[in-house]
């Protein structure tokens, strides 16, 4: 939808270059169509029951519903918050009886999400990466974003 409108809005501001715009855009869709299979599939092979996101905040629900996963649980709604000792003990209480075998961090929250990483820790678990809106030297476009997400949840949750 966004490569749609992106589209119309640019061949409304420049309407000579309608058709080039109308052919990059035309496949850049196309790429991100068959991006779209790609997560469907590599998802798809992670078993139901396993499909638990547990990461620092909320702020991937969009992922979840499009790809079915379940949000089970993150260290706080805000991610300007600093969590609570409640968080804590709500994050920890979840991976028990969830049974997670892995929680989600963005490599750029790294040195800041101490609460993730030391429940993890203390629960044995392993904390894989999950891009959210922050690229780095391996990851420096949204379908190579998505594509690492994919390959990373299949390898952490199954």
């Amino acid at each position: 939808a966004y490569g749609k409108l992106t589209r119309d809005a640019l061949i409304d501001a420049d309407p000579s270059g309608a058709a080039e715009l109308r052919r990059n855009a035309d496949a850049y869709i196309a790429e991100l169509d068959r991006l779209d299979d790609r997560m469907r599939s590599t998802v798809g092979e992670i078993p139901r029951d396993r499909r638990h996101l547990v990461t620092t905040h909320d702020a991937f629900r969009y992922l979840a519903t499009t790809y079915g996963l379940d949000i089970s649980g993150f260290v706080t709604p805000n991610p300007a918050a600093e969590p609570s000792l409640a968080d804590r003990r709500r994050l920890t209480a979840t991976i028990r009886d969830l049974d997670i075998g892995a929680v989600f961090l963005e490599p750029n929250l790294i040195a800041r999400s101490s609460l993730l990483t030391t429940v993890a820790e203390e629960e044995g678990l392993e904390v894989c990466r999950i891009y959210g809106d922050t690229f780095d030297a391996e990851v420096d476009t949204y379908i190579e974003m998505m594509d690492a997400n994919a390959r990373s949840l299949r390898r952490c949750l199954r």
